[in-house]
């Protein structure tokens, strides 16, 4: 093995199956065995690294949405968390993938995103928008989400239509450019 470069455990690679499956066709629609078969181990070794495909899937989460978190405890720099939230999207289109899935599907997989991640995560927007922060009403903060996630969810899509790839690095900083020009604007329309 090259210097540097380091072996993915089992429990590794089966995180990084059931991510896939997960984005590509949600909780419901994966089994373990399809999982499995992604690995290429036998159903019942998954069952050595995790107790269930719930644990399984809250581990996925766990996984995408922990960076998120750590953004939480800078609230000093908004702005900065903003972008800095954009780019860890951008950088994993999964999430948004997996998000589109639980959304659509509703129940005890929506209720896991909103109550361990997404309700958490949006504390302090909630709170600017309480304060009556300039620029954060519920329709511009879900505006601006909504038009995060749809990029990425619709990706596929746009890639057939366009011929071009929109998850490519000049691609995203465009989107963040446009995403900033619009902030700017909501902002400025707000202030008077």
């Amino acid at each position: 093995m090259a210097a540097g470069v380091t072996k993915r455990t089992t429990r590794d690679r089966i995180l990084d199956a059931a991510e896939s499956l997960f984005a590509k066709q949600g909780y419901q629609a994966t089994t373990i065995k399809n999982v499995a078969a992604k690995v290429g181990v036998q159903g019942p070794a998954l069952y050595k690294h995790f107790d269930s495909k719930r644990a399984l899937f809250e581990e996925v989460l766990q996984r995408l949405f922990s960076p998120f978190s750590d953004l939480l405890s800078d609230t000093d720099d908004l702005r900065g968390s903003q972008v800095h939230t954009m780019q860890l999207h951008l950088a994993n289109p999964n999430i948004s993938r997996i998000v589109a899935h639980a959304t659509l599907s509703g129940g005890e997989d929506l209720a896991l995103l909103v109550e361990r991640w997404y309700r958490p995560f949006f504390s302090v927007t909630r709170a600017e928008i309480a304060a009556g922060t300039p620029g954060f009403t519920p329709a511009s903060v879900m505006a601006f989400h909504s038009m995060l996630l749809g990029y990425l969810t619709l990706a596929p899509l746009h890639q057939a239509i366009f011929d071009t790839d929109p998850l490519t690095d000049s691609a995203l900083a465009e989107l963040l450019q446009l995403q900033e020009k619009l902030s700017t604007a909501v902002r400025q329309r707000s202030d008077h």
